[in-house]
């Protein structure tokens, strides 16, 4: 669909480096430059040498804080920003590669692996413990990690309750800081918002904005992406009706305050698309959440009509249907940069890991559609990535891919379709096994590599075990394994039955030399099989099962697996857009698909090939048990812009979406548009300037997609209308 963004937005948007933008002010008296803060980093190192890596990052985040340069814009309501905040980060890759360059046994990403998976130490996916951060202000952590200074009773502990104190101090100096440069500049407003959080936790909804976003800025600069500002209208709710009892704010003048936060999390995002806000689902008591902060977000994302921030919009079986209906209307008019997640669901896959009641009630999505415990998890989701394809090429060729790289074990060739199924999930369990062999190998380092005592600080089940997030320190603490290629796989196998056991248009041996020569002098074949042989996404059981077949064996091996950081591995079936780079690493499959050719997105019919519609795709992604997939399932939907159109089509979509989630689905997010509209925008591109398209986990403008991805979108909205 069609949306307009307003010219305050389009003015307000700065994706690279909001301290570039027009009007943005640097304090350079009061901060120091980038090499001066570089050698601050690097004294840090020296004077703390030998002891533990967090008392070295300690000394490093509270030189950050203290000197890093601050940024101002005077018509904006809020600090947000700073210069130079990537320095930690760049001093972490340079430790990670040193680690993985001393074991040469360690494969760790897509080079050394052939495509088949990656490990890593993933900083990027976290929410943090935004109730503590809120209720009890910079000073008040640090004054909470003091209390438990006292019962300490190892050097360890005592270890890390004083690094928290000595960043939380720095925390709290920031504020002090950045108030006095909003006074020097003539911002009093925001100078009177500041000053008080450093002695103080926020007593207003502005308050509690201002250092929910400051909080936000400087996780980031310690290295640890936050991709979860919680859940909003819980955490904020009070604050806002606070002030307007007492004629701080009224409805307006808060709205301004939501909107100009929501434009400056865009900007803290620059080129990252994870910041995710939570509104509704269900409460402890089992009340569905809806106030007057669910209504003000989902009016400000209608009106700014941007791609970003997103949002996540949590409903299920006691939802009403008005709540669903409203936010149903933002996806009818183009504002699709939400994700649907499912309370019934999710709690049953959060029941099966161990959480209680009264946790799940704090879901949150984590990044694009990660599960998670607010405040109490560490979710780690994309600790690992397996493409599920490459096991196929290893069947095919005596447990290597066909390239000759290891998969797994040796094996002879199959004759028949089920004995191919029964070897590849052979073939797979090995693969699984080593991709998880070597996460754990790095996330053991974890310590050593990249501690945070900033983000540990905050968590309250961290100072009650004195221990850092990198030795365990939250509540639950798991690693997600993306398992990439689900369609792809159950295609390829429905495939190989149709041509060998079937039509008996190939024998196995032969289907094997066809690939190895990606259909070369076979596109009769090719062909066939791509337009006749059963997929995936169109409601059949042939295809369907094999999926499930698939997904449950890999997730009963990874869910039950332990990680390197004292909690266990958690299974998410999507793919965001690796999966181009990983069909680029994988050689032909069975299913007509070429070498090179991405393999299919999350969890959607290949391109081209969902042909029997959006209620099909619905129903055989409900065929899976989407509760054994703690770390995420996604669906992707493209919903015809007719359903969409009128009056009546926030109803129709609503229906839609709840139909899926009673059937089991887990999450979801969706595109309203056709074929034909997506035609005139690839040929008239200078008419679709505003055009935003949901792209796996966040949304772009049409525009800025490639042309390959453009083409995806096309095929898989013209297959829908066959």
């Amino acid at each position: 669909m069609h949306v307009n963004r307003t010219e305050n937005d389009v003015a307000a948007a700065s994706w690279l480096d909001p301290g570039a933008m027009p009007g943005m002010l640097t304090d350079e008296a009061g901060g120091k430059s980038r090499a001066e803060l570089e050698s601050l980093l690097d004294e840090a190192e020296r004077s703390r040498a030998g002891l533990p890596f967090i008392a070295v990052r300690a000394s490093q985040m509270a030189a950050m804080l203290d000197n890093v340069r601050l940024c101002l814009h005077p018509a904006h309501m809020f600090a947000h920003w700073t210069r130079d905040k990537d320095l930690l980060d760049t001093r972490f890759g340079r430790r990670l590669r040193q680690f993985v360059d001393s074991h040469s046994g360690l494969r760790c990403d897509r080079t050394h692996t052939n495509g088949a998976y990656i490990a890593t130490l993933d900083r990027f996916h976290t929410c943090p413990d935004w109730e503590s951060i809120i209720s009890l202000g910079p000073s008040g952590i640090a004054d909470r990690a003091r209390k438990r200074l006292e019962t300490a009773t190892t050097p360890d502990e005592r270890l890390f309750l004083g690094c928290v104190i000595e960043v939380y101090e720095a925390f709290a100096r920031l504020f002090r800081r950045w108030a006095d440069f909003a006074e020097s500049i003539g911002s009093a407003s925001v100078a009177a918002t500041l000053r008080p959080l450093a002695e103080r936790p926020p007593r207003t909804f502005r308050e509690a904005l201002q250092l929910a976003i400051i909080y936000d800025h400087c996780q980031e600069m310690e290295d640890e992406s936050v991709r979860s500002q919680g859940l909003f209208d819980r955490l904020f709710i009070d604050f806002y009706r606070r002030d307007l009892a007492e004629g701080r704010e009224t409805r307006e003048s808060a709205k301004a305050l939501v909107r100009d936060w929501f434009l400056r999390l865009r900007s803290l995002n620059g080129g990252n698309p994870g910041k995710n806000i939570g509104f509704g689902g269900c409460d402890a008591t089992g009340t569905a959440v809806w106030n007057e902060l669910t209504e003000i977000g989902f009016e400000i994302h209608y009106e700014l009509a941007s791609p970003s921030p997103k949002l996540t919009y949590r409903f299920g079986s006691r939802t009403p249907r008005q709540h669903l209906e409203k936010v149903a209307k933002c996806l009818a008019d183009g504002r699709t940069s939400i994700v649907f997640a499912n309370d019934d669901v999710l709690a049953e896959a959060f029941r099966r890991r161990g959480k209680t009641p009264d946790e799940i009630a704090n879901y949150v999505l984590i990044g694009c559609y990660e599960p998670g415990i607010m405040g109490r998890e560490i979710i780690s989701s994309m600790a690992c990535q397996i493409n599920l394809a490459k096991p196929i090429e290893a069947v095919f060729n005596n447990g290597r891919d066909f390239a000759g790289f290891q998969i797994g074990p040796e094996c002879a060739l199959p004759e028949d379709s089920g004995s191919f199924v029964r070897e590849y999930l052979r073939q797979a369990e090995a693969l699984v096994g080593n991709a998880l062999q070597a996460t754990r190998t790095i996330e053991k380092q974890w310590a050593d590599l990249n501690p945070s005592p900033l983000l540990s600080g905050a968590f309250r089940d961290c100072i009650e075990k004195a221990a850092d997030i990198s030795r365990g320190g939250a509540k639950y603490n798991q690693s997600g394994c993306v398992c990439m290629g689900l369609p792809t796989v159950a295609d390829s196998l429905a495939a190989i039955k149709w041509i060998v056991d079937e039509t008996r248009q190939a024998t196995m041996a032969e289907l094997g030399a066809i690939l190895r020569s990606n259909w070369n002098g076979r596109e009769p074949l090719r062909l066939a099989v791509s337009r006749t042989a059963p997929k995936w996404g169109n409601n059949d059981d042939r295809v369907d099962g094999l999926a499930k077949t698939i997904m449950s064996a890999v997730a009963r091996q990874i869910n039950a697996t332990p990680n390197g950081h004292g909690g266990t591995y958690q299974a998410g079936f999507w793919t965001i857009d690796i999966d181009m780079a990983a069909g680029g690493t994988t050689g032909a499959t069975p299913d007509g698909r070429r070498a090179g050719d991405p393999i299919a997105r999350n969890n959607s019919a290949t391109a081209g090939c969902g042909r029997e519609g959006v209620t099909a795709l619905m129903l055989s992604n409900a065929k899976l048990d989407l509760a054994d997939a703690p770390d995420g399932h996604i669906l992707d939907a493209i919903i015809p812009a007719t359903l969409a159109k009128g009056k009546d089509g926030p109803a129709a979509i609503a229906a839609l979406l709840r139909t899926y989630f009673r059937a089991g689905g887990q999450s979801i997010h969706v595109n309203c548009f056709d074929a034909a509209l997506l035609r005139d925008a690839m040929a008239h591109p200078e008419k679709y300037a505003d055009l935003q398209v949901r792209v796996c986990g966040w949304n772009v403008l049409w525009n800025n997609l490639s042309r390959r991805e453009q083409e995806h979108f096309l095929a898989t909205a013209a297959a829908q209308e066959c």
